[in-house]
C-alpha cells in the first residue's frame, strides 16, 4: 500500500539511478567500476529504507542515507599521503575523500570520452549517482513528487539525446519501468479507493514501456535516428573537435567548427591529410571501434608503417612540425604514409591499425616532429602490387573483407563489377570505384540529408546524396565486395595556409576516407568524397591530374572556401568566410564551459520546482474532493457560522476552535464527540504533513465528522427546547 509503505517506492528509485549510468556509455568505458558504484548505491539504498520505515520524517531518511553513503566511500577512495587506505571516517579521512573526488573532477576535464575510470574517477561517479537517487528519492517519496524526480532520474541520458548516440535500450527501458512504478506506489490512494489504483498504474507502465519498445530502437540511435533533429555542441565544447569514432550515417563527423585544432609547418613537402583513427567492423547502420591485441612499440621507432620500408635514408622527405590544439584525442594526428616520430611523453606505435597511441594522455598541446615521405605512394608501385596480390598476399584478418548481412551484398557487388568492367589490376578497380563516386552528375555532397533503414549503404545509393561518412563507408563495402581488403579511416584533411606559410586545422576539416591494402605498400588512402568538401585526390590516385572532377577554378591542393595567403584570424576562420559550401561554420566561442553548465542546470532547476509546485497545486485542489480533506470540508460547511474555523488554522487549531465556540454556547463537547474531532484532526494533518499521508478509509472519516455535527445539532435543539419552555 502506497500510503502505509512509501519505502516500497525507495528501491526503484535506485535501480532508475543506477540504470541511468548505462546511458553515458559514451562518455564513460562501462567496467568493473560498476559493481562499486552499484555497492555504494546498495548500502545508501538501504539505510533509506530502514530509516523510512523506523521515522516518519521527511528530511531524516535522506540524511542517514548520504551519511552511509560518505562512510561506506571512505575505505574505497579515501587515500592517505603516504598511500595508506583509510578505514574509518575522521576528519582526516573525510578530506582524502574530498581530494580523491577532486582528483575524478580534473581526470573527467583531461581525459577524453569515452574515459577509462580510475578510482579517482570511480569516486567522482559513485558520489554523483548516490546525490542523484537521495535528491530523487527525497522529491518521490518524502513530497510524492515522483514525476518531477523522472526529471531528475532524466540527466544520465542528457548527453545521448543532445549528442545523438546509441544507449541500452534494455537499460531505458529497465529504468523508465522503475519510475513508473515507483509512480504509482507513492500515489496517495483516494478516499473511495481504500487503496492505490494499482492496475491503473501496471496498465500504464505497460503501455508506456510498449511504446519504448517501438520508439527507443528509433528515437536512440536506431533505424530512425535521423528523423530528431541534430543539436550542435557549443563551440566551446571539445565536442566541437573531437571526432565520432562509433561512427554511424546519420550524424555529421564533427559539428562543422572553425575552432583550430592543429597548426604545421612543413619543409619538403604537404600532407593531404593527418589520420587519427582506423575503423574495420560496420553492421550495416554504424562503424564500431574493435577491440586489439596488437602488441605496441614505442613510437620514437621508425619508420612507423604496417609494410616494410625500403631505403629510407635515401627517400625525400618533409619534416613537419606539429603543435596540435585543442584536440583530446588518444591517437596522434598522422600523415597516411611511412614517418618517423619525435615525441617526448609514454606514446606507442600499434602497427595493426597504424596508430600511435597514447598511454594515459592525449594529444591536447602536445607539440612533436614528423618526418615522412610524401610522396611515397606512387601509381607505378601500386600497379606492380598486382603480381602479389595474384600470388595471394594481403592482411590475415578476415574483416577487412567482411560485409554486413544486414547490407544488400548482392546489389553492390552487382554494381561494383558493372563500375569497374574492365578493370583488370587492384590499384584499376580502386579508381573506378572511385571515379564513379566522385561523380557530381551521379552523387551530391550534402551534409544535411538523414538517411534511414536497416542497410545505409543501399540507402545511399538509392538517394545518392550524403557527406564524407557515406561516400567512404560506400567505397569500403564495394571493395570489399570486390575482395578488396578495406577499412575506414578518420581525421583531417590538410587545413588552409596562413600569411606566414604555417597551415591551420579547423574542426570543421574533420573527415573520412577508405583505405585499401596493398601488399607492400600498406594501407593506401583514396578520396570518393566530392571535391567540393575534400579538393583533388591524392596524386597517385588522380587519374585526371586534379582537373576532370574538380569545381572551375580549383587548383590541386586547394580545400574550397580556402584561399592560401589569406591570413588567419585568431579564432581560425579567414577574414570573411562565411563557412564553405556544405560545411556550414560554427558561432564562435564567447561563452565560457562553465557558464554553459551553469544555465544547463539553472534551467533545470527552475523547471524541476515549477512542476513540482504545479503538482503540488493540482494534488491540494485534487485532494479537497476526497479523503481526510473532503470530510474535513465537509464537517466545516455543516457547522454553523459561529463555528467555522478559518482556513489559515491547522487542524489542531480547528478543533480548539470548534471547542471553544461550543464552550461559549453551552457545556462543549461531549467525550465521543471530542475523540471524533481529535481522530479526524490528526487524520488531516497525517494526510497534509506526514511521508505516508493518512492510512484511515473514508468511511471512518465521515463517521468522525458525522459524530461532531450531530453532537452540534443534538445541543442546539436542546438550547431550543430550553428556550421554548422558558418563553
Amino acid at each position: 500500500m502506497a500510503a502505509r509503505s512509501p519505502w516500497l517506492a525507495t528501491p526503484l528509485i535506485a535501480v532508475a539511478t543506477f540504470l541511468g549510468v548505462f546511458g553515458l556509455g559514451v562518455m564513460i568505458e562501462l567496467g568493473s567500476w560498476l559493481r562499486t558504484v552499484a555497492f555504494v548505491l546498495a548500502v545508501a539504498t538501504l539505510t533509506v529504507v530502514v530509516t523510512r520505515v523506523l521515522s516518519r520524517s521527511r528530511a531524516l531518511p535522506t540524511l542517514t542515507g548520504a551519511i552511509a553513503a560518505i562512510v561506506t566511500m571512505v575505505p574505497l577512495f579515501a587515500v592517505s599521503e603516504d598511500g595508506q587506505s583509510r578505514a574509518l571516517p575522521t576528519p582526516g579521512a573525510l578530506r582524502d575523500l574530498g581530494s580523491a573526488i577532486r582528483a575524478g573532477v580534473d581526470y573527467a576535464g583531461a581525459t577524453v570520452a569515452p574515459a577509462a575510470p580510475d578510482p579517482s574517477f570511480t569516486a567522482l561517479i559513485a558520489a554523483c549517482v548516490v546525490a542523484l537517487f537521495l535528491v530523487a528519492e527525497h522529491l518521490a517519496v518524502s513530497w510524492r513528487a515522483a514525476a518531477t524526480s523522472g526529471l531528475l532520474l532524466l540527466i544520465p541520458w542528457l548527453p545521448a539525446v543532445i549528442f545523438q548516440h546509441r544507449v541500452s535500450t534494455t537499460a531505458l527501458i529497465g529504468a523508465i519501468a522503475a519510475w513508473l512504478v515507483a509512480l504509482a506506489l507513492t500515489r496517495r490512494p483516494s478516499a473511495v479507493e481504500r487503496r492505490p489504483a494499482v492496475g491503473g498504474a501496471v496498465a500504464a507502465t505497460t503501455a508506456t514501456l510498449a511504446g519504448v519498445l517501438l520508439v527507443a530502437p528509433t528515437a536512440l540511435g536506431g533505424l530512425g535516428w535521423g528523423m530528431i533533429p541534430r543539436i550542435d555542441a557549443p563551440a566551446g565544447l571539445d565536442t566541437a573537435t573531437r571526432l565520432n569514432l562509433a561512427l554511424d550515417l546519420r550524424t555529421s563527423l564533427t559539428a562543422n567548427s572553425t575552432t583550430p585544432v592543429m597548426v604545421y609547418s612543413t619543409t619538403g613537402g604537404r600532407p593531404d591529410a593527418f589520420r587519427l583513427y582506423s575503423l574495420t567492423d560496420f553492421d550495416g547502420v554504424r562503424w564500431s571501434r574493435e577491440a586489439t591485441e596488437t602488441p605496441v612499440e614505442p613510437a620514437g621507432a621508425g619508420p612507423l608503417w604496417p609494410e616494410p620500408v625500403d631505403a629510407w635514408e635515401d627517400r625525400e622527405r618533409a619534416r613537419i612540425e606539429m603543435q596540435v590544439l585543442d584536440l583530446p584525442e588518444r591517437n596522434l594526428p598522422l600523415p597516411p604514409t611511412p614517418r618517423t616520430v619525435e615525441i617526448d611523453g609514454p606514446w606507442f606505435y600499434d602497427a595493426e591499425r597504424d596508430e600511435v597511441v597514447g598511454d594515459g594522455v592525449t594529444a591536447r598541446d602536445v607539440r612533436y616532429s614528423i618526418i615522412t615521405d610524401t610522396e611515397f605512394h606512387q601509381q607505378e608501385d601500386l600497379e606492380a602490387a598486382q603480381s602479389i596480390i595474384a600470388a595471394g598476399g594481403g592482411p590475415a584478418d578476415p574483416r577487412y573483407l567482411s560485409i554486413s548481412p544486414a547490407i544488400d551484398s548482392t546489389r553492390v557487388r552487382d554494381l561494383a563489377e558493372e563500375v569497374t568492367d574492365g578493370a583488370t589490376t587492384r590499384y584499376d578497380l580502386a579508381l573506378a570505384l572511385q571515379s564513379y563516386l566522385r561523380d557530381g552528375s551521379e552523387f551530391t555532397y550534402d551534409t544535411s540529408v538523414d538517411p534511414t533503414g536497416g542497410d545505409a549503404v543501399s540507402t545511399f545509393l538509392d538517394d545518392r546524396e550524403g557527406y564524407c561518412v557515406q561516400f567512404a563507408t560506400t567505397m569500403v563495402v564495394m571493395a570489399r565486395s570486390l575482395n578488396i581488403p578495406a577499412r575506414m579511416a578518420v581525421g583531417f584533411l590538410s587545413g588552409s595556409v596562413t600569411d606566414s606559410g604555417t597551415y591551420v586545422v579547423q574542426g570543421g576539416d574533420a573527415h573520412a576516407w577508405p583505405e585499401l591494402w596493398f601488399p607492400g605498400e600498406g594501407w593506401v588512402r583514396f578520396e570518393p568524397t566530392p571535391a567540393i568538401q575534400s579538393g583533388v585526390p591524392p596524386a597517385y590516385a588522380d587519374p585526371y591530374s586534379g582537373n576532370a572532377t574538380a569545381p572551375e577554378g580549383l587548383t590541386p591542393g586547394e580545400i574550397p572556401g580556402i584561399v592560401p595567403g589569406d591570413p588567419v584570424a585568431p579564432d581560425g576562420q579567414t577574414p570573411g568566410d562565411q563557412g564553405s559550401p556544405g560545411r556550414p561554420s560554427s558561432p564562435d566561442p564567447t561563452v565560457p564551459l562553465w557558464a554553459w553548465i551553469a544555465i544547463g542546470v539553472a534551467v533545470l532547476a527552475v523547471a524541476a520546482g515549477a512542476l513540482w509546485w504545479w503538482s503540488q497545486r493540482g494534488t491540494l485542489r485534487g485532494s479537497r474532493r476526497r479523503g481526510p480533506e473532503a470530510a474535513w470540508e465537509s464537517l466545516r460547511r455543516r457547522l454553523p457560522a459561529p463555528m467555522r474555523w478559518p482556513a489559515s488554522l491547522t487542524p489542531h487549531e480547528a478543533a480548539e476552535h470548534v471547542a471553544s465556540a461550543m464552550r461559549e454556547t453551552g457545556p462543549g463537547l461531549t467525550g465521543g464527540a471530542t475523540e471524533s474531532m481529535t481522530r479526524l484532526a490528526h487524520a488531516v494533518a497525517d494526510h497534509r504533513y506526514a511521508p505516508g499521508g493518512s492510512a484511515v478509509d473514508a468511511e471512518h472519516l465521515h463517521a468522525w465528522a458525522d459524530a461532531v455535527v450531530q453532537e452540534v445539532e443534538d445541543d442546539a435543539s436542546a438550547r431550543g427546547k430550553e428556550a421554548s419552555v422558558r418563553s
